[in-house]
């Protein structure tokens, strides 16, 4: 069983639900902190993980570590249940980063579209609403098996038609139809806005540089925007940081074709945004599994 798991169940979800953020999250927090006390095991991967690649691993930062990872399965579960505080909270408890709309208000004004490179950092499940909220229709790529995936996909839609806010297509990767490749090609072509993950490693990844070190990311993205220009597609990732228990800030990094290795420029500023809030990349659990070439040999 996972942290993941192990949170997700019909009890916490009623819990969410049905008590605000204020009263919810604690509860969560303390549950989710129980099963690494529990797992030591799992505690003893994250360490090794951070050590792999430098990042703090003195007994408080391993503690702030899992509280961050914790904190993304408690967001987890409050997108899947909650409607009105969602965007509240979006619309109130995000402050919106100097500059981080511009690159949608191009893209908008040019007749672009936009490539949202997303990674596992920070406030991840709220990363959509923050641009629903701010009137922008996006699609998002994402692996959400039932009942997650319907969940989500209710959600979204209610939340939209209930508060007027910008609208989600989920590209769900868990559907058997599901055919993502040519569904991110269609909204590029017609110049909508597009998020998906580029570090997750998958058979589509090639060797990157992180923190000095080689692994596998890119989960393909590459392979998807060898076709576009920057005269066509406007490429950022974004950040929502958390600033206290409940407040984020929201911060988008601007990249260009024109500029090199696209793939490596998101690895970039991702490392750039872990090097100084390293807690908040909750992707530390798996990181281990990024130096698996896991590419089709032939």
């Amino acid at each position: 069983m996972s942290i993941s798991s192990f949170l997700a169940t019909k009890e916490n979800l009623a819990l969410v639900e049905k008590k605000s953020w204020k009263l919810s999250r604690p509860v969560i927090m303390e549950k989710g902190l129980g099963y690494y006390a529990e797992h030591p095991d799992e505690v003893t991967q994250i360490i090794e993980n951070l050590r792999r690649i430098g990042l703090p691993d003195s007994d408080a930062a391993v503690r702030e570590a899992l509280e961050e990872i914790v904190a993304h399965y408690y967001e987890k579960l409050f997108a899947l249940v909650k409607r009105y505080e969602a965007v509240w909270i979006c619309k109130n408890r995000v402050t919106l980063a100097p500059g981080c709309l511009e690159p949608f208000e191009e893209a908008k004004r040019d007749g672009k579209a936009v490539f949202v490179a997303q990674s596992h950092f920070g406030a991840t499940y709220l990363l959509g609403s923050v641009l629903m909220v701010n009137g922008y229709n996006m699609n998002m790529v994402g692996k959400f098996p039932d009942p997650v995936g319907a969940m989500l996909e209710r959600s979204s839609k209610e939340i939209t038609e209930r508060y007027g806010i910008g609208a989600v297509n989920i590209i769900n990767l868990a559907r058997p139809d599901c055919d993502a490749p040519m569904e991110m090609l269609r909204a590029l072509i017609q110049k909508q806005i597009i998020s998906n993950v580029f570090d997750e490693n998958n058979e589509f990844c090639r060797p990157v540089t992180f923190f000095g070190k080689q692994i596998f990311g890119g989960s393909g993205m590459d392979l998807i925007l060898k076709n576009f220009r920057d005269d066509r597609v406007v490429l950022v990732t974004p950040f929502l940081r958390r600033t206290s228990d409940e407040t984020f800030i929201y911060e988008v990094e601007r990249h260009y074709f024109s500029s090199g290795d696209i793939i490596d420029s998101f690895y970039k500023s991702l490392e750039n945004k872990v090097r100084n809030h390293p807690a908040q990349w909750y992707f530390i659990r798996e990181f281990h599994e990024s130096f698996i070439d896991k590419r089709t040999k032939k």
